[in-house]
């Protein structure tokens, strides 16, 4: 057998042996599966009135005054699910979007560290050309495990 052949063989055992039990590790502080059927598009609630324990725990909840003047700066509060979602080192949301239309207004990256509630707060003004229509803000987040999900609310601007 060659020098070289030795050495190789030496190299891929002690990377094989260094990995295994790393790897091992890794299912230890990582027990969750991805679920890959939701990361096939953008997740909505799709019963409203029955929402699933998944579809609380992702879908955005936007709460906006009832009143929105042009010109005006109206604050927008965004909640991930009606159950807050757990931001631990296996399950988190990493980041939420705020898009007025399809024009991006705000974003808010969260860390996986567990040491904040998964919601934002924007002060958002809609200017006088939108007055007297009605404009969609629509959220997107992302959850490291379940994909990305939507949720909308349309606004009437006075």
């Amino acid at each position: 057998m060659k020098r070289r052949d030795v050495l190789k063989a030496a190299a891929w055992g002690g990377a094989f042996a260094m990995l295994g039990p790393g790897l091992a590790r890794a299912e230890l502080y990582y027990p969750s599966k991805v679920e890959k059927d939701l990361w096939q598009g953008i997740n909505r609630v799709k019963n409203p009135a029955e929402e699933t324990t998944l579809e609380k725990l992702h879908s955005p909840v936007i709460s906006v005054p009832d009143k929105i003047e042009a010109g005006k700066a109206f604050p927008v509060q965004i909640d991930i699910g009606k159950i807050p979602h757990p931001m631990g080192p296996s399950h988190w949301i990493e980041h939420l979007q705020l898009n007025i239309g399809n024009e991006p207004a705000g974003t808010t990256i969260f860390r996986s560290h567990g040491y904040c509630n998964a919601a934002a707060s924007f002060n958002t003004v809609l200017g006088d050309t939108l007055r007297g229509k009605t404009v969609s803000l629509i959220v997107q987040i992302k959850c490291n495990m379940h994909g990305i999900w939507q949720n909308s609310v349309n606004v009437a601007i006075v």
